[in-house]
């Protein structure tokens, strides 16, 4: 029914489509309008209109939060899938264009855009000179969702992913070592590998507990048969990595980041005797998504890139 609505009506269009599709995900006028930039007035008579267009109705506003009805269940997915689809398609047209232009979206972690993607931006840049890169930093859990919705190019996590929706390129594993600040690795045995309940005396800095590096550190100092001393918190890996170079504790971390941010003399790295749990980072993209020519070249940098 609205399909042919969608096809006579004069007001449908896919700004129309793509305001209902944020409004359901915020269930909240007033945030979402601010999110898209307008007023909260314009943004009701653009969904009023839309509902008077199709003949029905989208959102249940006696409920708080608002909720979509059945019929804006129905609307959504479609509007989605119609708004995808739109976009795959001008995605494909900018390589018809003159010289190559147009828009690389990637969604990856604050952490990883520190070590993992400048020089990839830096050789797009150079190679496609017209190419605008976009780098978005949610949350891992946001970024899997909107990579499996087709909002970036492609997207950087670590594995487990629903490969029934996403399509997976592996890249190198992270390799766990353990910082020590300089002055407490003197107290250590003189060795490459070390045995983390060596470490029980020594003050930690670690990362919120709602982060994934967090729960193996946890996981690690059990399996060491030992409570570990915190002496810092830190917000993420790079502070972390700060604090332990300005001496206040040992940290975990990826080998792949102190090789890029100038390991120095103020630490020393350990390689552990505990088997740690690998994080295993994969570039996905939604299938069957189309890739542009630059898309096709960071990635093909990011797989040859070596730790």
């Amino acid at each position: 029914m609205y399909i042919r609505s969608l096809r006579k009506g004069e007001g449908m269009n896919s700004r129309q489509m793509q305001y209902a599709v944020e409004l359901a995900k915020d269930r909240n006028f007033s945030q979402t309008a601010e999110r898209l930039g307008i007023t909260q007035p314009a943004l009701s008579k653009h969904i009023l209109g839309l509902e008077k267009e199709l003949g029905v109705k989208l959102f249940d506003r006696s409920t708080n939060p608002m909720s979509l009805t059945a019929a804006g269940e129905h609307f959504i997915r479609q509007s989605q899938e119609l708004l995808y689809r739109e976009d795959q398609m001008l995605r494909s047209l900018e390589a018809y264009k003159s010289g190559e232009s147009g828009r690389l979206a990637i969604g990856i972690s604050p952490f990883r855009s520190l070590y993992m993607i400048s020089d990839v931006v830096r050789q797009v840049r150079e190679a496609y000179p017209d190419v605008q890169v976009v780098l978005h930093e949610p949350t891992s859990d946001l970024m899997r969702t909107e990579a499996a919705e087709g909002k970036y190019d492609f997207a950087i996590v670590n594995l487990p992913v629903d490969e029934a929706v996403l399509d997976v390129i592996p890249l190198e594993a992270d390799v766990m070592v353990l910082a020590v600040p300089a002055a407490m690795a003197a107290e250590l045995p003189q060795t490459d590998v070390l045995d983390l309940a060596a470490c029980a005396h020594l003050p930690f800095v670690t990362v919120e507990p709602s982060l994934e590096m967090r729960r193996q550190f946890d996981a690690a100092c059990t399996a060491a048969q030992f409570r570990p001393q915190i002496a810092a918190q830190a917000g993420g890996l790079s502070s972390a990595w700060a604090l332990c170079r300005a001496g206040v504790g040992a940290t975990l971390l990826p080998r792949q980041f102190v090789c890029h941010n100038e390991e120095g003399k103020d630490v020393v790295l350990y390689a552990l005797k505990q088997p740690m749990q690998t994080r295993q980072p994969v570039i996905v993209t939604r299938r069957g998504q189309y890739l542009s020519p630059y898309a096709e070249y960071a990635i093909r940098l990011l797989t040859e890139q070596k730790g």
